[in-house]
């Protein structure tokens, strides 16, 4: 037993000359390490919700009181409202000055029923903006502020897996 002992020893210091420096022991160690490594997988989930239903806007169209500072821009300084909303929708601020035939303001008013699923028509909006023009941009402002307030809606949950 104590031969088997010896060449064992003896074998182990031959192993680390040559430049062996992991002993059996460390060796076993490392592997099953690899071993759990190779079986963990890592799933991420997304869960997204929102704070207001889609479909409709969040505010009528003469809901002007419920945001007064909105109410307060387009009463006393109108084209810089237009701008500020086309700014924060991420349109070029300069946009609404170009507004001759009403054509941006619809298209604007398009673009975020597209963007935040609200359901209506190309006629709707042009009727609105027609008719209703400083009510029209004021429900746009509200709605872009309102949601961009509630942020993205989405909150990512991480599992981890060990199998």
């Amino acid at each position: 037993m104590r031969e088997a002992n010896d060449w064992a020893m003896k074998r182990e210091r031959e192993r680390e000359k040559k430049g062996f420096v992991l002993t059996r022991f460390e060796e076993r160690k490392a592997h099953k390490q690899r071993k759990v490594m190779a079986v963990q997988q890592q799933i991420t989930t997304v869960v997204s919700h929102t704070g207001y239903s889609s479909g409709t806007w969040t505010t009528g169209i003469c809901d002007c009181c419920s945001d007064m500072s909105t109410c307060c821009c387009g009463l006393w300084c109108f084209p810089c409202m237009q701008c500020q909303t086309a700014s924060q929708f991420g349109w070029c601020f300069c946009m609404p000055l170009l507004d001759c035939f009403l054509t941006v303001s619809c298209c604007l008013r398009s673009k975020i029923r597209e963007r935040y699923s609200i359901h209506g028509s190309c006629c709707d909006d042009c009727c609105t903006v027609c008719f209703c023009y400083p009510c029209a941009w004021c429900q746009m402002a509200r709605e872009i502020k309102t949601r961009a307030r509630a942020g993205t809606g989405a909150t990512v949950i991480t599992q981890q897996v060990i199998g």
